[in-house]
């Protein structure tokens, strides 16, 4: 069911403004005790939500006798003011690009001081992930490799196929028919090796060079990163992976 008070909120007024302005549809027009008591709030709160209305062309008044009734304006509004939402917001975007590529590099001069280029950092969710990525990506890395069920196959299907359209995978997976599946769809955008590990191997984890960069990450039950952007972190996980992978796929070679 739609919730009427939460929609009226995203138009920008408080959640009293918006239950006042439902009271008042329900009540036609009513003293600020009877809508008070229909929308549930002290009668201060009502004045003070209705002033916020008028603001937005919604409540007006009449006098009947010495007594002061509000009334509400026509719905039909709103749309008016979401283009004035829409607008201010715009507005606020625009500034605040402005005010980005202003301070920019000053940050960036700041940010090339630091004397520690190494990177130890946790990230938590699905847009800190994203965006980890995306920074990853402008630096352009040919190769993703390492051991998981390319789960982020799984978690990402749409932007899989835009991150790692011109990306080489070099995995070590279980040969599992889910993880089969997804090596098929990445196949589809991505050039895909895999060298299969046996299903005792149990992969809740996975590590990934990716770039100068070496990646933990935990996919479930909370989607968490590690990111360690350390050159000796990186050729030593990325040694080992070759080490490996040339080992498994050699005794492949020599059993068939």
């Amino acid at each position: 069911m739609l919730d009427y008070v939460t929609l009226l909120e995203e138009f920008g007024l408080s959640k009293t403004s918006a239950k006042v302005y439902l009271a008042m549809l329900e009540l036609g027009h009513a003293s600020a005790d009877k809508i008070a008591k229909r929308a549930g709030t002290y009668k201060a709160n009502v004045y003070d939500a209705i002033q916020k209305l008028e603001e937005f062309g919604l409540s007006t008044y009449i006098y009947e006798g010495n007594k002061r009734l509000f009334i509400p304006t026509n719905p039909e509004k709103l749309p008016g003011i979401l283009e004035e939402v829409k607008r201010r917001e715009l507005e606020r975007i625009q500034n605040l690009q402005e005010d980005i590529n202003k301070i920019m590099p000053q940050f960036k001069a700041k940010y090339g001081s630091i004397k520690e280029k190494e990177l130890f950092e946790v990230y938590r969710g699905r847009k800190a992930y994203k965006l980890v990525i995306e920074e990853i990506l402008t630096e352009k890395p040919d190769v993703w490799k390492g051991f998981g069920n390319f789960q982020i196959q799984e978690a990402f299907p749409i932007e899989y196929q835009r991150w790692f359209k011109k990306v080489h995978f070099k995995l070590f997976s279980t040969k599992t028919k889910k993880v089969q599946k997804l090596k098929a769809e990445a196949e589809k955008t991505s050039d895909v090796q895999v060298t299969w590990l046996p299903k005792e191997v149990y992969m809740p984890i996975v590590w990934v060079v990716f770039g100068n960069n070496v990646l933990i990450i935990i996919y479930e039950p909370d989607l968490i990163m590690m990111r360690i952007k350390s050159e000796k972190v990186v050729k030593t996980y990325s040694s080992q992976f070759d080490h490996l992978w040339k080992k498994y796929n050699d005794k492949k070679l020599l059993q068939s």
